[in-house]
């Protein structure tokens, strides 16, 4: 049930209290009082139709965050305001509410439809919402810039913990895998001497592993029948675990008792040697994200970015040549010199081209290619290190393409991408390190390069895109 408020009610209110006779009048028409039971008054998300004043009351604020309601505030004090109070920006306003609101108790607001609202505040107020629309842009592409790049500070911090606390149990399980080898080929040897008539177990791969599952197929039947003739237990297993390793017919001893030993050792080198390979990956993912939890402890250094790049496709779920869902990541690195950069600021900057680059290829998949490679001009003037990011996924939308690198722009789905990863891209590499930054796209072929000159200029306040000049 609603009703309405008179103007002399509403000058009450901290908000209106400045207002004209008139303008209080014409606010008083246009809006009307609702009394609202303990509940949700409006969720995130839902169309902003109106702007809420409280005038008696408890409320709380909520914001989405990880799929839950957060409660970020609650009051009883009159005359605070909720809803479609962006309303003024008209039609860059935010189509629906920004947070929500749950009554507490029993409570009744003044009510103003969004469009009466944002129309009173911009005929009344048009300098105010001038300024609060520049200031609005600002501050929201300040928080994205900033929040990104907290969140990948808060990142390095937390990795930087984990790969310390990870690293030690990691080397000692490198240490211990290599003491088992070591062990392994001692025992092989004490036990040569115990019964002199076993043969050495040669290393795996004497022979070539067939490359197709038929030849696969056939070289254990072979082998099968070998083992058969010399009644092995268990023959199948056995066969499929030596052809596995590259053994043939005429690798085994002659009696079934040796040859099981023989498989048996060839086992268990095959999994000490897994579990080693494993180790030494873990290490080396270690090894990535500590790299990449460095960020901007080292403002300004000489980095090799291949290094940055290594670290970015880690962090990102592969390691090069691996697969990342059902896409991978290749590599192609000439011998290139260190340039002098950011590492943090390099790195974000891998990491949103690879990251835009795999989401471009979607759940169909396909590869990404990394190039690096010198620039190298003949007269030696420019020299620079060239970075290119490369997917066979759609393409880049041909209207798209010419604003790429503006904010907000993406050509992502609604809530998956801010629009500000290439434009930070931007930002680092041709205002932070005076390089170039281009792209290329035809369905296919989508190319980003990135071009990062060996000596930056000397004054750091140079801006490569200044055209302008002091002389007259």
């Amino acid at each position: 049930m609603s009703s309405t408020l008179a103007p002399e009610d509403l000058r009450s209110l901290f908000l209106f209290e400045s207002l004209s006779d008139g303008q209080l009048a014409k606010l008083a028409a246009a809006g009307h009082v609702v009394a609202v039971d303990a509940g949700w008054l409006y969720r995130e998300g839902e169309p902003a139709t109106c702007f809420y004043v409280l005038l008696s009351g408890a409320v709380s604020l909520h914001r989405r965050s990880g799929g839950d309601d957060l409660e970020v505030g609650r009051t009883r004090q009159r005359g605070v305001y909720s809803g479609a109070w962006e309303a003024y920006l008209g039609e860059a306003a935010p189509a629906g509410y920004t947070s929500s609101l749950r009554v507490l108790e029993p409570a009744t607001f003044f009510v103003l439809p969004a469009a009466k609202f944002g129309h009173v505040v911009r005929e009344w107020f048009p300098m105010a919402v001038h300024l609060l629309e520049g200031l609005r842009i600002g501050l929201t592409e300040a928080l994205q810039l900033t929040g990104q790049r907290d969140r990948l500070l808060a990142l390095g911090s937390l990795t930087a913990g984990l790969t310390h606390e990870l690293g030690n149990p990691a080397a000692a399980l490198a240490r211990t895998l290599q003491q088992v080898q070591e062990e392994l080929a001692a025992l092989e040897t004490a036990v040569g001497r115990l019964a002199p008539g076993l043969p050495t177990v040669p290393a795996a791969g004497t022979s070539p592993v067939p490359g197709t599952a038929v030849r696969r197929a056939e070289a254990e039947d072979g082998l099968l029948d070998a083992l058969e003739e010399r009644e092995v237990p268990d023959a199948d297993d056995v066969a499929a675990v030596l052809v596995e390793h590259g053994f043939g017919p005429a690798d085994l001893p002659d009696d079934a008792e040796t040859v099981s030993w023989f498989a048996r050792t060839v086992a268990v080198r095959s999994l000490v040697a897994e579990a080693a390979a494993a180790s030494a990956r873990i290490s080396a993912l270690l090894a990535s994200a500590g790299s990449y939890a460095q960020l901007d402890r080292a403002p300004e250094r000489w980095v090799d970015v291949r290094e940055l790049i290594d670290g970015a496709v880690s962090m990102l779920g592969a390691g090069a040549g691996r697969a990342v869902g059902n896409s991978r990541v290749v590599t192609d690195y000439a011998d290139v010199p260190q340039v002098l950069g950011h590492t943090g600021e390099l790195t974000q900057v891998w990491t949103n081209l690879l990251d835009n680059a795999l989401d471009a290829l979607g759940a169909a998949g396909g590869t990404v290619t990394v190039r690096v490679r010198p620039d190298r001009p003949a007269d030696g003037v420019g020299e620079g290190v060239c970075v290119e990011v490369a997917d066979d996924g759609p393409g880049v939308p041909p209207e798209v393409l010419p604003r790429i690198f503006e904010p907000f722009v993406t050509t992502k789905d609604v809530g998956e991408g801010t629009g500000l990863g290439l434009d930070i891209a931007w930002r680092v590499v041709v205002h932070r390190h005076h390089g170039r930054l281009a792209v290329r796209s035809v369905p296919g072929d989508t190319v980003f390069s990135v071009w990062l000159p060996l000596q930056p200029p000397q004054d750091p306040l140079d801006d490569p895109d200044d055209t302008t000049s002091t002389e007259d």
